[in-house]
């Protein structure tokens, strides 16, 4: 109740939300600062001759009033400061970021999804990943993605200069998702995702009310595989069956179902989103301290702002390197897989 109470409110106030509603009291503070100067030098004064009704309506001069001078000098600053702070604090501190890593996929940030608040402070959007008329070629991304790390574009080029806000989402292949949710792990900037709606093809933000998404216990406990592994499977958009995985962790995969039915963008809430992470970063920090641990393999069924938001939680030094498996639907099975560490992504063999 108190999710749904609290999600009503938030949904009010942004259609109370204008785009520059300081910048409107401070005009309105100046106007009346400007009205106040006349009164004070008598420009509008009027005088009224009453008896038992009107009889004359004149203006009257009179000197300056000292006081109403103050107060006019006083609204005028206040009004300029109102503007001031507003076009200082929004002057382009918002960037936006789409993820366009497959064949076909636009490449054009939604602008659609945006309040009008903020789209005129916004800077320009930033398209990252191999572009989609390029035939998809896995090395090619991940050299494209490598290189990305390397100038370290999050806080070089796109949060540069005291970015405070970034939108982010789109489309790419599940372990690339998860690799540049990695990359965001260490920003203090507040990130905002979007998801493309399986239902209408457009994309929304995660601003719905909190269903409180959860996870079932695991079916298995924390095992390794013969060579020092450990798994987990999370199937929230599709359920994952042992049998697509590979034989080498059948036995050692932890497989992590909702208590909900697997569905396509399952989770609308973005606090639901970050809670369901960090369930997910704990196993993996309880699974790389298991004694002989070397590697955690992720198989995930996941939408985008799901799988970015879990690449979050990678902490190099701390967590064994990650392996992200790509699931192919034509052979119902994990082909490829790319490999993470703090150096960047390797394919994985």
């Amino acid at each position: 109740m108190w999710e749904r109470f609290k999600w009503l409110f938030v949904t009010g106030l942004k259609f109370k939300r204008t785009s520059y509603p300081r910048t409107r009291w401070g005009v309105r503070a100046c106007l009346a600062a400007l009205g106040t100067g006349l009164l004070s030098i008598g420009v509008i004064n009027v005088k009224f001759e009453t008896g038992y009704v009107i009889d004359t309506l004149s203006l009257a001069d009179k000197e300056p009033s000292l006081y109403a001078m103050y107060l006019s000098a006083a609204l005028f600053i206040l009004g300029a400061m109102l503007i001031f702070s507003e076009w200082n604090q929004k002057l382009r501190l918002t960037a936006r970021v789409i993820i366009s890593a497959m064949p076909g996929v636009s490449t054009d940030f939604p602008e659609e999804m945006l309040e009008p608040s903020e789209k005129a402070f916004c800077r320009e959007p930033v398209h990252l990943g191999v572009p989609s008329s390029i035939p998809e070629n896995i090395e090619q991304q991940v050299r494209r993605y490598n290189a990305e790390l390397e100038v370290d574009i999050f806080k070089r080029h796109i949060l540069q200069d005291k970015g405070q806000k970034l939108y982010i989402g789109g489309l790419a292949r599940i372990p690339f998702l998860v690799a540049y949710g990695a990359m965001l792990r260490n920003l203090s900037a507040e990130i905002v995702y979007f998801d493309k709606l399986h239902k209408n093809g457009s994309y929304a933000l995660l601003s719905d009310e909190n269903t409180e998404v959860r996870l079932k216990e695991p079916s298995l406990v924390d095992k390794l595989n013969d060579s020092g592994a450990a798994a987990i499977a999370l199937g929230l958009s599709t359920p994952i069956n042992l049998s697509q995985i590979p034989k080498d962790f059948q036995n050692s995969t932890i497989i992590l179902d909702s208590e909900q039915d697997a569905s396509r963008n399952l989770i609308k809430n973005q606090g639901n989103l970050q809670e369901m992470s960090a369930k997910v970063g704990e196993i993996i920090d309880r699974l790389s301290a298991l004694p002989g641990c070397k590697k955690i393999h992720l198989f995930l069924s996941v939408q985008s702002a799901l799988a970015i938001e879990i690449g979050r939680r990678y902490q190099e030094g701390t967590q064994q390197n990650w392996v992200i498996h790509n699931f192919d639907p034509s052979s119902q099975s994990y082909t490829w897989a790319i490999e993470l560490s703090r150096s960047g992504i390797s394919v994985y063999s």
